[in-house]
C-alpha cells in the first residue's frame, strides 16, 4: 500500500478495492479459460468424428462437456457483471479530489474497463 493511498483512503476500504479488484480479473480470466475450453472441445469433437472406430456414444458424450462447458459461459459473464458492478460502484463511493492519484482506485477502474471488454452489450465509460 503507498503512502498516498494509507492517507487517502481508509484500510478497510482499500483491502475491499483490492479484493473486489483481484475477484473481477480472476474471473475475466475464468472466462477465458472456458472459451478456450470450448475451442478445444470443438477441436476434440471433430477429431473423434474423423477417427475410424470411434464410438457414438464416446462423441455424443464429448458433446455433452462441450454443452456443459457453454453453459458455462454466461454463468461467468454473469458473475462477471454482478462483481463489476460491486466494485464499480466501490470506485465511485471512493473517489474524492484526495485519492487522485490512489494506484488501488486506477488499478479497480481498469479491472471494471477490462471487464466491460470482454461483456457482451456492455460500454466502457470513464470509471
Amino acid at each position: 500500500m503507498s503512502a498516498a493511498a494509507a492517507a487517502a483512503l481508509p484500510a478497510p476500504i482499500l483491502r475491499s478495492l483490492k479484493i473486489k479488484t483481484g475477484a473481477v480479473k480472476r474471473l475475466v480470466r475464468e472466462r477465458e479459460v472456458y472459451l478456450l475450453e470450448v475451442e478445444q472441445q470443438k477441436d476434440r469433437i471433430d477429431a473423434l468424428r474423423q477417427k475410424d472406430g470411434v464410438e457414438d456414444a464416446d462423441i455424443r458424450k464429448q458433446n455433452e462437456v462441450l454443452e456443459e462447458t457453454l453453459q458455462m459461459i454466461p454463468y461467468m459473464e454473469r458473475r462477471i457483471r454482478e462483481a463489476m458492478q460491486d466494485l464499480e460502484n466501490l470506485v465511485l463511493a471512493s473517489k474524492t479530489d484526495s485519492t487522485a492519484g490512489v494506484a488501488e482506485l486506477t488499478d479497480a477502474g481498469q479491472a471494471v474497463a477490462a471487464a466491460k471488454l470482454v461483456l457482451p452489450d456492455t460500454k466502457v465509460t470513464g470509471a
